[in-house]
């Protein structure tokens, strides 16, 4: 039987990755045999946790590539029962998509969250083709820092740089499409 895949997404300080913990922590309650996984690009707070911005976190495999990530650990359901990927927007389009599509044919569960949009309101590739391979998904909202409202974008305080620029607070703040504009 095939896994089901749910992938959460939302502009930056929505909650995905406290949305992702929450379901950590429920398959952990239930003694499911779990892997959490993260993009080495992201270290803003560690390098082998998943970390909430308001710093609940949880142990994590960090991930430079699925190559070193599969020759790192055996994916079966014998091993595992639920995979849970964090920051998927970092992760590179084809070989997650090629290593999802596996995990989730081995009968494995699969939870991931992500931005779905980046700070000039385009599309992430790999969050998109999940998205579109989901059995579940879950959009979450955050609160502009302008007027209070649901926040559907990320805006960058400072304008230019390159696409991906792993950051926080100092980098990034959630927008209502009001107050918004791509940066």
């Amino acid at each position: 039987m095939r896994g089901t895949l749910e992938t959460i997404v939302g502009a930056m300080f929505a909650g995905k990755t406290s949305e992702l913990l929450k379901r950590i922590l429920w398959a952990e309650h239930q003694k499911k045999k779990i892997l959490v996984i993260k993009p080495s690009i992201d270290d803003r707070y560690s390098e082998k946790l998943i970390t909430t911005h308001n710093n609940l976190s949880h142990d994590c495999y960090s991930m430079v590539d699925w190559e070193s990530t599969n020759n790192n650990f055996t994916f079966d359901n014998k091993n595992f029962d639920m995979i849970f990927l964090d920051e998927i927007q970092f992760m590179s389009p084809k070989p997650t998509i090629e290593n999802v599509e596996k995990i989730l044919n081995l009968g494995i569960d699969v939870v991931c969250a992500g931005l779905d949009q980046d700070s000039r309101g385009k599309p992430w590739e790999t969050s998109s083709f999940l998205l579109g391979l989901s059995d579940k998904i879950t959009k979450i909202y955050g609160f502009c820092n302008v007027c209070g409202l649901e926040a559907t974008k990320t805006y960058r305080k400072i304008e230019g740089g390159s696409r991906t620029q792993v950051g926080a607070a100092n980098i990034y703040e959630p927008r209502c499409l009001k107050h918004w504009e791509p940066r």
